[in-house]
């Protein structure tokens, strides 16, 4: 019999993409290898939580002052409002699940009105007094027992920025709280994450991450200055992190990166608008990131990557 010589092209390509094919997937090691998802949200999101027990997805949404929820991750609906302020911008920064089913959520504020707040079910909102509101808040994740670290800064007219990381004490049913320092003398603290006794807060001013014996923290008197820089990364935002202790942000213009527990960095996606929020779905192998749109007029998305 014979063949065309268009058809033996054809024929020939097609083995070679089969050859490629088998190559990917015989490689090692825990990549990111499968098409990512990216769903399309009517919304201008920053943080994202998931509920563990079935999956639920949490965003905030700056265009609503909301939270936003889906127990498909596809689509989004109400899920509760936050207070606004009169005259200032919607601005809501992370989301960190306390117990299974209790969200807390922080507002920027703008220097004059930043707050955390406790979210028990729909529109169930609380907000919970003590924590000093000139401090522009962003990182948030629970660390149990009441207890939160939350990753801010203060700017004072064309002086450095200067934040920290602290702990804030609450009572659940009272919706007080206190605030205490552990790190000072960061520049702008965005994200943090916790794995085992390391906590570790990417600080966007100096375009890196530091990392903190957590114990050490707690246990001491007063707020300490960072020992020294775990990896340089530019632009590092919100943070998440999985069992293995690999930290998830974002990096570059463009970049959602991957951080091993040795600081080695891989570039997970590299055509983000705007990587912002990150959260790691553990039973379901899951690591979602919010994309946020680049213009007031753009599409923001919630993308969603398999982890193996």
């Amino acid at each position: 019999m014979r063949f065309s010589p268009a058809w033996r092209r054809t024929t020939r390509h097609a083995f070679v993409s089969l050859g490629l094919i088998a190559a990917l997937s015989g490689c090692g090691g825990d990549e990111i290898t499968a098409v990512p998802q990216k769903i399309t949200v009517s919304a201008s999101p920053n943080g994202i939580a998931v509920r563990a027990a079935d999956g639920a997805v949490f965003i905030t949404d700056d265009q609503t002052n909301s939270v936003l929820s889906s127990l498909d991750g596809h689509t989004f609906a109400h899920y509760a409002s936050v207070p606004a302020v009169a005259g200032q911008s919607n601005s809501l920064s992370q989301l960190s699940f306390a117990d299974a089913s209790t969200l807390m959520i922080e507002r920027f504020g703008f220097g004059t009105a930043s707050a955390v707040f406790s979210i028990t079910g729909v529109d169930a909102i609380a907000a919970l007094s003590g924590p000093d509101p000139a401090r522009r808040r962003l990182g948030l994740i629970s660390i149990g027992s009441n207890r939160l670290l939350s990753t801010w800064f203060v700017k004072i007219g064309s002086n450095p920025l200067q934040g920290g990381l602290s702990l804030i004490t609450y009572d659940p049913a009272a919706h007080t709280a206190v605030e205490r320092d552990l790190l000072s003398g960061l520049g702008k603290p965005v994200g943090v994450a916790v794995s085992g006794d390391a906590v570790y807060v990417s600080d966007q001013a100096n375009n890196d991450i530091v990392k903190s014996s957590l114990s050490a923290l707690l246990g001491g008197s007063q707020a300490v200055a960072p020992t020294g820089t775990f990896v340089q990364i530019n632009s590092p935002d919100l943070m998440a992190v999985d069992a293995g202790g690999k930290l998830y942000t974002k990096c570059n213009t463009t970049g959602l990166c991957r951080i091993a527990p040795d600081g080695t960095i891989s570039v997970l996606a590299n055509d983000f608008q705007d990587a912002r929020g990150v959260a790691v779905d553990a039973p379901r192998g899951k690591l979602y990131a919010i994309d946020h749109a680049a213009s007031a007029s753009g599409t923001s998305y919630v993308r969603s990557f398999p982890l193996n």
